[in-house]
Formats: C-alpha cells, sequence, structure tokens
C-alpha cells in the first residue's frame, strides 16, 4: 500500500513540474536574438549619365605620299614607323639633268643682265637704238622664267612631310623607279583621331558640340583618352533616323592608331547623389523598399523612390537620407521589428 501512495505521490510531482514549465514557456517567451547582417550607410557620390558609342578611329590628317613625275629614287631620308615634322624631307629622286640645266638657265641669265648692262650705257650715249634694250630686257624675263620652270621641276623630286604625322611601312627602295601614283608610305595625323558614328534622333536633344567624352579601347583597357563633340551632322538620315555625330579624341601618346575600335561615352550629366547597392533594395508590387535601421537597431521597411541604375548601384531619389544605415547583406535574416546586429565580412574590406 505504501509503495502505491509513493508512486502516486511521485506521479503528481513530476506532474506539477510539467504544468509550471509550460506555464513560464508560454507567459515569458524567450527574448529574440538579433540577426547578424551587413549595413550600409548612406553617403553621396558623384554619377554621371551617358550615352554609349561605337566605332572606329581615324587620323584627323591622313595622306599616302606618291611621286608626281616619273624618277628613279635616289635617297631616303626616314625610318618607317618614324615621327616626322611638316616640311621634312623624306624622299629625293633623281635630278642631276635638273640641276644642269637650272646652272645652264643661271648662267644664261647672268649672261643677259651683263649685256643690258653694257647696252644700256650705249642708249645713253645715244649710240644704240633704244629698243634694243626692250628686246633684253625680253631675254632677261625668258631666262628667269626657265630659271623657275626648272626650280619647280626640282621641287617635284623632292618629297616632303605636308604634315605633323607617323609614318607608316616603306614600300619603296633607293634605286627604285617610281612612277606617277606609286605608293611610297603613309603619314597620319595622330596627335589627336577623329571618330565618326551614329546616334538615333531621340539623343538628339541631349547631345551639343564641346561635350565631353571618354574613349576606351580593348588595347588599353586601363586607360581613358577624353575628348570632345566636334560637329554634327546638318540632318538626319531619313532611313535610319539616326544623326552623324564627329568627335575629337586626344591622344597625347600616341597609343591609339587609326583603325582602332572605340568604345565612346558621352557625358551629358554629372552630379552628386545618394547610391545605394542593388542588392540593399527589394520590391512588393510595385514598391522599393529597403530595410532601414533605427538608432535602437531595429530594422523596419522604408519604402524608396529609385533613379538612375549604375555599376551595380541604384540611385535613391526620395525615402533615405545622408547617414542613414540600411541592411545590404541578410535581407532573408530580417522581418520588420526584428532586432539586428552588424557583421562585418573581412572579404569586403573597407567597402562596406
Amino acid at each position: 500500500m505504501l509503495r502505491k501512495l509513493a508512486f502516486g505521490v511521485l506521479i503528481l510531482i513530476i506532474a506539477a513540474v510539467v504544468w509550471r514549465y509550460y506555464h513560464n514557456t508560454q507567459t515569458q517567451p524567450r527574448a529574440q536574438r538579433a540577426a547578424p547582417v551587413v549595413l550600409f550607410e548612406v553617403q553621396p557620390s558623384q554619377i554621371k549619365a551617358s550615352l554609349e558609342a561605337l566605332g572606329s578611329a581615324r587620323a584627323a590628317e591622313s595622306v599616302t605620299l606618291t611621286a608626281s613625275v616619273t624618277e628613279k629614287v635616289s635617297n631616303i631620308h626616314f625610318k618607317q614607323g618614324q615621327f616626322v615634322q611638316k616640311g621634312e624631307t623624306l624622299i629625293t629622286l633623281a635630278n642631276e639633268e635638273e640641276l644642269a640645266q637650272l646652272s645652264i638657265a643661271k648662267i644664261e641669265l647672268a649672261e643677259q643682265q651683263r649685256e643690258y648692262k653694257r647696252i644700256e650705257k650705249l642708249v645713253k650715249q645715244k649710240s644704240v637704238s633704244a629698243s634694243e634694250l626692250d628686246r633684253l630686257q625680253s631675254s632677261i624675263d625668258t631666262a628667269r622664267g626657265r630659271i623657275a620652270q626648272v626650280q619647280a621641276t626640282l621641287k617635284d623630286r623632292v618629297i616632303k612631310a605636308p604634315f605633323d604625322g607617323l609614318l607608316g611601312l616603306r614600300n619603296i627602295s633607293v634605286g627604285t623607279l617610281l612612277k606617277p601614283g606609286d605608293e611610297i608610305t603613309t603619314l597620319d595625323s595622330v596627335d589627336h583621331l577623329e571618330m565618326d558614328f551614329d546616334l538615333a534622333e531621340i539623343y538628339l536633344p541631349r547631345i551639343k558640340v564641346g561635350q565631353v567624352l571618354d574613349a576606351h579601347s580593348v588595347a588599353y583597357p586601363e586607360h581613358i583618352f577624353k575628348g570632345e563633340i566636334v560637329t554634327l551632322d546638318s540632318r538626319v538620315n531619313p532611313s535610319t533616323r539616326n544623326i552623324k555625330v564627329r568627335a575629337k579624341i586626344d591622344n597625347p601618346q600616341r597609343l591609339l592608331r587609326p583603325g582602332m575600335l572605340l568604345t565612346l561615352d558621352i557625358i551629358n550629366q554629372q552630379r552628386t547623389s545618394l547610391m545605394l547597392p542593388e542588392e540593399a533594395v527589394f520590391m512588393r508590387a510595385d514598391q522599393h523598399l529597403v530595410y532601414k535601421i533605427t538608432d535602437h537597431m531595429v530594422a523596419k521597411e522604408q519604402q524608396i523612390e529609385i533613379g538612375l541604375r549604375q555599376n551595380g548601384k541604384v540611385e535613391v531619389i526620395k525615402g533615405l537620407k545622408q547617414g542613414d544605415n540600411i541592411v545590404w547583406q541578410g535581407l532573408l535574416k530580417v522581418k520588420p521589428g526584428a532586432k539586428v546586429k552588424t557583421q562585418v565580412e573581412s572579404w569586403r574590406g573597407d567597402k562596406t
């Protein structure tokens, strides 16, 4: 009997302990743990709105050097790939015959001038008719004309650089018989390059002459080449509804070459605005939301109005101010009204 009584008392004690445990858990819930998240402090940053264009660069000045007469190459004064100045001699053609003709013409001129002085004295003495002076003057003028003609012929046998630029490959050798139209080499002005590209007519209000741009080349991915729009075509193509635009690109180090493919960023707006990481923004219906953190480290939903998206960031037009903290990483761990704690991820460095 005593054994049954003790067993009953034990059952009552266990039941009381269980009832008290469940009663305490229901009336006094355990404190909620703060979710670890990565925060982002809202700060202003520079953003730029731009239009992108693609095209091939070309030299502002470009020419294929050729001869204008048929003659052998006597001397070559340049190296292929050399940068030359305007007026620098590049090629000399054989000119011995022309030099001899020039010498003879100068001798004839000197002789006619001496004869003119002699006859002039005789005319003053009235020993010779004045008409003789007119004949000699005509001979002098003819001799001068012959000299000018030979000098022009000699000039055709010296080929000079018409402007500052970079020479291309040499296609001739000493002794080559050049004929008019034979290619000697190419010359390109490369301190500034030009590029023509098409823009849709819808962008016409957003571009103007003098507008700055950045040019990029796959050959120099870390280099930004500065430039500007120099002119717009006078008409829009009625078939494509595009307008042709010409840009000038600075190339002071002569890294770019004519024919290279370039990407242009035409900067038409630059301003300071609040930018957020795109992954910090979530949507509900047509609303853009973020989790804004209060001073007591509590997350609350905050509706925002967004603007430009650029390079993984989104512009905030309305809903946040400078210095606000929002949840950047860990959105799935957070609910409205939940407490959070800052988590620092070492792989992000100072980006948080």
